[in-house]
Formats: C-alpha cells, structure tokens, sequence
C-alpha cells in the first residue's frame, strides 16, 4: 500500500520527537522540519497530504504559513493541523481556519485523539485524492469525446433515442448535434428494417455485456449514403454507440472485389487458353512420339536410327516448352510443389550427358560433367524438377556457347548432421552476359539482348522456370558472367543423405511389355492418329479394342457386349469425356473403370474427371508403358 505523506512543522525539536513518536506507522512517510523556508521547500518537492502545523513560530508563524499553501494552486489541497499549546478561544480558532487550516490539536498531544484525527484526514485526503483523479479523466473523456473524428453517442436502449452526440455528427453526416437530440438513431439509417443497429435494439442482445460491432448505411450530405462502422457498449442503462467512418474502405473493399472479378475473369481466360493450348499442341505431339515409339519397336538401319533420335528429341524439345509454360502458370498459382524423394545424382548427371552429347557434338563443343566423390550414392530430392532445371541450364549453356565447352560441376562443400551442403554449376566459355543483360535474363519471355532470340532461339523460359524451381526448393538459382568469356549458373542446395539406393531405371519397348488376353476395352478418341496408335498398342498387348470418335458412340456400343475398361478422350466432338462419364455412371449405373485420357496437365482437368466418375487418368503424350500400367491397375 502507498504510504501517506505527512509534514510535521515545529520550531522545537523535543515537539517533533514527541508527535514522530505518537505516529509511528507503517502507513505514513513522515517529512519533519522547525524550518518554515525548509517546510515550503518539502511541500514544493513532494506530494504532503497533511500538515501537522505548530502555530507560534519565529518569523513566519503556523497561520502565515497555512495562507501561503492555500495560495498556490499546487499546495491549497494540503490538509492543514494546527498544534498549539495557546487558549482554544474563538478568536484563535476562526484565524486557524480562515488561513486555510481544517482543525486543531491541543497540547499537550493526546496519542489516540492525534491518530484518530490523522486516520481521519488520511482517508479525507485519499478521498480527495480519488476525487480529483476522477474529474480530471471526466475531463479528458469529455475533450477526447468533443475533439474525436468519430461520432460518439450515447443512446436510449428501447427506443434508440439519442440523449448526446458530439460535433463530428454534423462534419460526417452534415447534421447539427442540437437537432437530432432526442430523435431516434434508426431515423438516420437509408434502410432502419434491414439495419444491424434495429436487430440490436430488438434482440437486446447488448445486454450479453461485450462490444457489438455492426456496419449500417446512414444518410450525409445531400442525402448521400454514408458507411459507419457502430462499436456499441452497454453500460449504466445505456447505450454507448462510437460511429467511425468507413466510407472509403467500404469503396477498397468494392475495387477489390471488381479487381478480384476482373482477375478471376482473367485467371480463367488463361486457364481455357492454356487447356486448348495444351491440346492442340499435346494430341499431335502424342501422335509422334507414339509414331517413333512404333518404329522404335521395328528393325531399322543405323541411319534410320539416327534420324528417329533426331525426331525423339526435336518432339522432347517441343514437350519441354510446353511443360515450362504450364509450370510457370502453375508456380505463380501456387499450385506447383516439389516432392523429395531418393535420388542418385549421378545418374542424373549421367542422363543429362547422355541426353545432351548429340547436341554438343553438333555444336562442335566439349560437353563434361564433374561430380565430387564425397556426394553421397543417394539423396532426397525432387529428381525430377532437379533433372529439369540442370537441363534447362546445360541446354541453354549449349546453345550460347559457339565454341568452347560446357561443364556440369556437382561440388560437395560441407556436411551438418545429416544434411549435405551441395553446390550446383554449369559452366560455359560462350558468348557471356552484358551488365545489362542480366537484369532480362530471368524474366518470364525475357532474353539478354532483343536480338538473342533471333540469333540463337528459344522462347526465353528455360531460366524462368530453373529460378522459379530453385527458388521452390529453398535456394536462389545466381549467375556471373563476362561478355565473350562465359557465364556461369549454381545454386546450393541442402541436402539429406538416404541410406536406400533409388531402384534403376528399366527401358521396355511397348511390345515387350506382358499381355491383356482376352480383355475387351472400348476406346473413345476423335483423333484419327491417337486412335490408331491406341489400336496398335492394344492389340499388341492382345486387348480386342473397340474404337469410337465420340462420347455418344461409347454410349451406343455400351449396349452391347460387356467391356472390361473404357478409355475416354475427354475432349471430343457430339459429347465429350466428363459428360459421357457422367452418363455412365448416373444413367446408365454402369460400375465399368474409366481411364481419362486427356491432353491437358491443369489440376482442374484431373479433378473434374474423377468428379465425373473416371477412376483414373493418363495425360498426352504417354510412354507406351504407363498406359499398360494404367491398364494393368484398372482391370
């Protein structure tokens, strides 16, 4: 507890002794002096509650002293005791309180009339004290409340009757505080039946005793609507209502959602063209891969061989920018994570070589690759991003390096725990990068120069879609570079070794793979160069293949007899796949596997299929070997 302060004034020691003595309390910080000058200085320095005051004293007596506190607005709410020892005649009594002072003790000092007296103007002083604390916070509510720029209202709870508003009410609404007193504040609202306040007001639910907050329109200047935001308290039987002004928020929140219709309107233009993009390009690229995949299966000359290769990869690279603009569309979605599984970086590092030596021996370059020995057999990673981004780099290496060579480095610099610190690089002796070329380079479409495409090619992807994969694996994808000298692309990723080797990858030709005998699929696909292709494999796999052109001729033949699977196209003319699987399955109650076979990528395609009933799906262009798959999990 706070203790009070209490000044003791008398010119004579053994005095002070005697009352220190009678208030010697654990409740009380006793000040004492039998200087008056001393005595004005400890009142000026310290908050004194009560003074214990002698009255005869040299130079300045007690009632001089008393007049001189009651004077100055910072000591006149001192509780002044007057102590004497002279007549307790009227004459005395009235100057004692006239100068300022509030009683009087005799002496000689009684020890229990003194702390009674001292209790009692201890409370008095507390009392006071609380007092004046309270006026001047009812002071500051009462400027905060007139000076605030929101409107501030207290308000009858059954009727909604105004009782005081402040000035902002007429700088918000237009409204002079004076008229609208004792008016209701539904009076105001553009619509009082539909209102959050009118709901309040009937439901009493302002009685639950916690802040309402509700939004109403109200009518301002000119009778234009207004927003408010209402944070309504109830307390002492009213209603304390603070109106704040969310007009323009209210205006934000409509550009957004405008913006946010517009961006939607946007996203899913993208997404239509992206799908019928990723068709158009998909079905014919299916068409010759699976040409090749067929040829690939026949006997063939050295030269044949050679120019099939050519075909593989002229189609893979075609495969490749088409997957680099779907990731990217997928990536700024959020729709796009990579998957750390075990992963061999040397056979990755192999691949790549083996992938990309034809291209560097037609460049006339020396492709190489380096991978320190200290890199574990096996890693987790996301192999297949990883396989992506270094072929983007090797290639891109490649084709801006004339003359020269090109290394892929895998450096291991350092191990904590069971997390590898491994650092990527391709390294190119090439044509560089200006200073200001490398502010382009990894912009989405965006080249060194305007005439690099022109030049060299490429649609300016590949480093995208590398930064933006890195960048997804917790790294930043950096080059430095000097013109005619070459470039160099790392990143540094952590790593965590796996004790289990990833299995090797096994190449099966389509017509090695076991057979389907005696099953029956039906196959719906317009494309007359896929259809022939799911054909030939199908029979190959010794499958009787039923083939349709649309959704409408699967239905017909349905009728007939029974299929073990369905393969549908799921765009095609007369009735496509998602309607044609609907009809199966709600109409026909059919229970036969569906495999969509679609030549987009986007999620959403997958999703609307399985939606449609489809069991499962397989995206164009395919390997031969993950539809005998399919086909192998589905029937």
């Amino acid at each position: 507890m706070e203790k009070t302060k209490i000044l003791l004034l008398d010119d004579r020691e053994e005095n002070l002794l005697a009352l220190k003595a009678i208030l010697n309390r654990d409740d009380i910080a006793i000040y004492e002096t039998t200087s008056t000058n001393e005595a004005l200085r400890i009142v000026w320095d310290n908050e004194i509650a009560v003074a214990l005051v002698d009255v005869q004293m040299p130079g300045m007596d007690g009632f001089e002293f008393a007049e001189t506190l009651a004077s100055n607005p910072k000591t006149r709410e001192i509780l002044i005791v007057f102590v004497t020892a002279i007549s307790k005649e009227t004459t005395h009594a009235v100057r004692g309180l006239q100068s300022g002072g509030i009683d009087y003790l005799y002496k000689p000092l009684d020890p229990y009339i003194t702390n009674a007296k001292v209790d009692a103007l201890i409370r008095l002083s507390r009392s006071q004290r609380e007092i004046r604390a309270k006026n001047r916070l009812l002071e500051n509510y009462a400027t905060i409340v007139t000076n605030s720029p929101d409107i501030i209202a207290t308000v009858e709870p059954e009727t909604g009757r105004i009782l005081s508003i402040n000035p902002s009410v007429q700088t918000i609404l237009g409204i002079s505080p004076s008229s609208i007193i004792n008016s209701s504040m539904l009076d105001l609202l553009v619509d009082p039946l539909a209102s959050g306040l009118k709901e309040i007001l009937v439901s009493r639910s302002y009685l639950e005793g916690s802040t309402i907050v509700t939004e109403d329109q109200f009518y301002g200047l000119l009778r234009q609507p207004v927003w408010l935001e209402l944070r309504i308290m109830y307390k002492n039987r009213l209603l304390f209502v603070n109106l704040h002004d969310v007009e323009k928020r209210k205006a934000h929140e409509r550009q957004l959602v405008e913006a946010q219709s517009v961006a939607d309107k946007a996203r899913k233009a993208k997404e239509s063209f992206l799908a019928n993009m990723s068709h158009e390009i998909r079905t014919p690229l299916n068409g010759i891969l699976g040409i090749a995949n067929l040829l690939e299966a026949t006997s063939l000359e050295e030269s044949q061989k050679n120019l099939l290769e050519m075909l593989t990869q002229s189609s893979a690279s075609l495969l490749n920018i088409l997957n680099d603009i779907l990731d990217i569309s997928k990536i700024d979605e959020g729709k796009f994570s990579v998957v750390a599984q075990a992963t061999d970086l040397r056979t990755i590092s192999k691949g790549i070589m083996d992938l990309m030596k034809f291209k560097a021996d037609e460049s006339g370059i020396i492709l190489s690759s380096y991978v320190d020995a200290n890199v574990p057999e096996c890693l987790l990673v996301d192999g297949l991003r990883l396989n992506q981004i270094l072929m983007n780099l090797v290639g891109n290496a490649i084709k801006f390096t004339p003359a020269g060579s090109v290394e892929l480095r895998i450096d291991h610099e350092g191990k904590t725990g069971n997390a590898h610190q491994i650092k990527f690089s391709v390294i190119d002796t090439g044509i560089g990068i200006s200073e200001a070329g490398m502010a382009n380079i990894f912009l989405e479409y965006g080249q060194a120069s305007e005439d690099t495409s022109h030049h060299y090619g490429g649609t300016g992807l590949g480093l995208t879609i590398s930064k933006k994969l890195v960048k997804l694996m917790d790294a930043e994808l950096q080059v430095s570079s000097q013109l005619q000298k070459g470039s160099q692309f790392y990143f540094t990723l952590m790593l965590t070794e796996d004790k289990k080797a990833p299995g090797a990858r096994v190449q099966t030709l389509f017509n090695e793979l076991k057979p389907f005998t005696g099953k029956k699929i039906l196959v719906a696909e317009d494309n007359r160069v896929n259809a022939l292709l799911l054909k030939k494999y199908l029979n190959t796999w010794e499958i009787e293949a039923k083939m349709v052109e649309n959704g409408k001729e699967a239905i017909d033949a349905l009728s007939g007899t029974g299929f073990d699977l369905i393969i549908l196209d799921t765009r095609m003319p007369v009735m496509d796949g998602f309607e044609t699987a609907r009809y199966i399955r709600r109409e026909m109650k059919l229970e036969i596997p569906i495999l969509s076979l679609s030549a987009t990528v986007m999620a959403e395609e997958v999703e609307e299929a399985l939606a449609a009933g489809m069991n499962d799906t397989l995206s164009k262009p395919f390997q031969p070997v993950k539809l005998h798959e399919k086909i192998g999990n589905l029937i």
